[in-house]
């Protein structure tokens, strides 16, 4: 049933505009901590904001799982991860940059860039593609670490990810405890998008790039950027890098969302087969 919100989901994803605004919104997130508990910060905020919402998620689908309780899954696990993950997908935002960068539209290929990714600098530079494909990465990831918890641990530990993730956003201070946990929640699905790479892409140069970093106990950043930047190299010469900026950084892109697609197809294979063996 999992497998099959999951594919849903995504399904789901791929539709243009008409969401209503609580799962649209991009900060839904930061709204329901806020709403959640009347302590804001620290340890105790952090148990009555993130750890109950998933703990009391976890013990409802529980609870439905079997019979007509499936269909109840179906429906009210649809809704939560179309929360959780966001209702537009990453895939689609790509194809529409990629549409506005291939038409020589930078002013639009800006607008819609900065309105979905927290990119600065001046636009179009390299610096600012960086950002670009960083981000792009980054959003995919939390798609891919969405993914993987929800097939081993339930809706619940999605639930503990994503909140988690969102007080962080709140409360970057003082909040050891809440980074350490989202390192930790990060860690194995890092590995397995490492793997799912280097299926997709170019296995030598994804294993050369992960070498020193794969035991890392850290949020595994730089190894997924690493890692998909050597799963499709892009050949670019120092002239058209130079005397054209926009068409080198397009090239970068839609070689980053092309591994990335097959890598989601990877994932969605892993899944299937977990949920063979569950």
């Amino acid at each position: 049933m999992k497998l099959l919100v999951l594919l849903l989901v995504l399904a789901l994803r791929r539709r243009d505009g008409g969401w209503p605004g609580v799962l649209a919104r991009p900060d839904r997130h930061q709204r329901c901590l806020a709403t959640l508990s009347p302590v804001r910060h620290g340890i105790p905020g952090w148990w009555l904001s993130v750890a109950l919402p998933a703990i009391l998620v976890a013990l409802l689908f529980g609870w439905l799982a079997g019979g007509w309780g499936n269909l109840l899954v179906l429906v009210l696990g649809t809704a939560l991860m179309l929360w959780l993950v966001g209702v537009e997908s990453e895939f689609r935002l790509v194809d529409e940059l990629l549409v506005c960068g291939r038409l020589n539209d930078g002013e639009a290929l800006r607008e819609l860039a900065e309105q979905a990714l927290p990119i600065t600098g001046e636009a179009g530079s390299r610096d600012w593609f960086r950002q670009l494909e960083s981000g792009f990465l980054e959003r995919v990831f939390v798609l891919f670490t969405a993914l993987f918890w929800l097939m081993t641990l339930g809706f619940g530990a999605v639930v503990l990810f994503v909140l988690n993730r969102a007080w962080l956003q709140r409360h970057r201070e003082h909040s050891d405890w809440a980074q350490s946990l989202d390192a930790a929640l990060r860690w194995i699905p890092a590995r397995l998008t490492v793997l799912a790479l280097a299926l997709a892409g170019q296995f030598g140069a994804v294993t050369r790039a992960a070498a020193g970093k794969l035991w890392r106990l850290d949020d595994s950043r730089e190894l997924l950027n690493d890692t998909a930047q050597a799963a499709e190299p892009v050949e670019e010469s120092a002239e058209k890098s130079a005397e054209e900026p926009l068409a080198a950084g397009m090239d970068r892109l839609e070689a980053l969302h092309g591994v990335l697609l097959r890598a989601l197809a990877v994932w969605l294979i892993f899944a299937a087969l977990w949920s063979l063996l569950a």
